[in-house]
C-alpha cells in the first residue's frame, strides 16, 4: 500500500542526524499524550553518545506535508545471526513506543511507517516491546509473558499509609535524623548515581539475582551522563548524615519514574528503601505530577503502595524466516527459561544472559572519576 503523497518517510542513523533532529523531536515528544519520557530526546541521544559505533540508530521519520508527525527510536543490532530493530537504549528503556500527534491521521502515519520498516530488507526482527496499553504502537498484543507497571495516580486519592513502614522507620531514627534531599550539582548527580548502582549490584550479587538493564556495560555511563547533564534526578534519604537509600528517577509525561532504587543494608532493619518511596510519593504530589510510576515489574514491595497497574504489551514483527525464529525464541522460550531460572534458585542466574538482549557488546566512553558519594 503507497502512502499519501504528502506523508514521507526517512531514516536517521547518525548522532548528527539525530542532532538536527533536537528541535522538532523535542516539539513532537511535548504533543504526544501518551510520551513516558523514555523515547524523549534526551534519553535517546544520550544512549547513542554513550555507546559509540557500537549502537546503531535507526530512527524512523514521518512527515505529513513537511512536518514530523511521527518518529520511532529504533537502534539495530546482531544477535547470533539475527539483525534485530529495537528501542534505542533497551534494556534501560523500560517503555517502548513511537511518538506521534494526536488526532485521526495517526492510522495512516503508523500504515507508512511500518510500510517503510518492511523494505528494510537488512532487518529480519522487529521487537518492539514494553510497549503500555493505549499507547501509540498499542494494538492489544501480549506477546510472550504478561507484565504490568504499578502506580500511585497522585492526583485521584491519597498516598496510602503504611503503619508496619512507620514503626520500622523508627528504628532508623535510631541511627539520627531523617532527611530527604536531591543532589543538586552534576557532579554529586553523578557520584550519587555511581553509588547506587554499585549498592544495586551488590543486592543482586548477594540475593544471585540478574538485571538485564544493569548487566549492559553501557549502563552505568549512560544513567551517570543523565545524572550529569539533569535529565536523571538522584533522590537521596539520609539516616544520620549517611547514605541510607537512593532513588534515580526522572519527570516524564507529567509522571515521576522510578527507574532504580537501592538501600544500604546496614539500615536494612529500618527498611530505608520503603521510607525513601513514601517521602517521594509525597513530595511528587505536592510538585503537582499526575502520578508515581514504578515501573516494572508489579513487585510486592511496590504494589503495596500502588492504585493501580498499567498492562505492557510487546510486538514482534518478523520480516524473514530467521526472524519468525527468533520472534518465537523471544517471545516463548526467553519466558519459559525465566520461570525454569527462578524455579531453579540462584545457581541459575547467569543463565538468563543466553536469552537477554542486553550481552551486546559496547564501547564505552571513558569513564570520569568517581567520587565519594556521601
Amino acid at each position: 500500500m503507497t502512502a499519501p503523497s504528502h506523508i514521507t518517510t526517512e531514516r536517521v542513523e547518525t548522532l548528527e542526524g539525530v542532532d538536527a533532529l533536537a528541535a522538532e523531536w523535542t516539539a513532537l515528544e511535548n504533543a504526544t499524550p501518551e510520551a513516558t519520557g523514555f523515547q524523549s530526546f534526551a534519553w535517546c541521544r544520550t544512549w547513542l553518545a554513550v555507546a559509540g559505533d557500537r549502537a546503531q540508530a535507526r530512527v524512523l521519520c514521518v512527515r505529513d506535508e513537511g512536518r514530523l508527525a511521527m518518529l520511532l527510536p529504533l537502534q539495530v543490532e546482531r544477535r547470533l545471526g539475527v539483525v534485530i530493530a529495537r528501542w534505542i537504549g533497551e534494556s534501560m528503556t523500560q517503555y517502548g513506543d513511537a511518538l506521534a500527534l494526536p488526532g485521526e491521521k495517526r492510522a495512516q502515519w503508523i500504515a507508512a511507517a511500518q510500510a517503510k520498516m518492511a523494505r528494510w530488507d537488512d532487518v529480519d526482527l522487529f521487537a518492539l516491546t514494553r510497549l503500555r496499553a493505549g499507547g501509540v504502537m498499542s494494538d492489544g498484543t501480549v506477546a510472550g509473558e504478561p507484565f504490568s507497571a504499578p502506580y500511585v495516580d497522585l492526583r485521584a486519592s491519597k498516598p496510602k499509609r503504611h503503619k508496619s513502614i512507620e514503626r520500622r522507620v523508627k528504628r532508623l531514627e535510631a541511627h539520627g535524623a531523617i532527611l530527604l534531599e536531591e543532589a543538586e550539582s552534576p557532579a554529586k548527580r553523578e557520584s550519587v548515581t555511581r553509588h547506587a548502582l554499585a549498592l544495586k549490584r551488590a543486592w543482586l550479587g548477594g540475593k544471585g539475582a540478574y538485571s538485564a538493564g544493569l548487566s549492559n556495560p553501557i549502563s552505568e555511563d549512560f544513567l551517570a551522563a543523565l545524572a550529569r547533564e539533569g535529565f536523571l534526578r538522584a533522590n537521596i534519604l539520609r539516616v544520620g548524615g549517611e547514605i541510607g537509600a537512593i532513588d534515580l528517577g526522572f519527570v516524564g509525561g507529567g509522571a515521576y519514574r522510578s527507574l532504580l532504587g537501592c538501600y544500604d543494608d546496614r539500615f536494612a532493619e529500618g527498611s530505608p528503601g520503603q521510607a525513601l518511596t513514601g517521602r517521594l510519593i509525597a513530595r511528587c504530589a505536592e510538585e503537582g505530577l499526575s502520578a508515581y510510576d514504578m515501573l516494572l515489574p508489579a513487585d510486592a514491595y511496590k504494589s503495596a503502595w500502588a492504585t493501580g497497574e498499567t498492562r505492557i504489551e510487546a510486538r514482534f514483527l518478523p520480516t524473514s524466516l530467521k526472524g519468525h525464529a527468533a520472534a518465537f525464541v523471544f517471545a516463548e522460550l526467553r519466558p519459559l527459561a525465566k520461570r525454569m531460572v527462578r524455579a531453579a534458585g540462584p545457581s541459575c542466574a547467569r543463565l538468563m544472559s543466553a536469552f537477554s538482549f542486553s550481552r551486546r557488546p559496547a564501547s564505552l566512553s571513558p569513564s570520569r572519576r568517581e567520587e565519594t558519594a556521601t
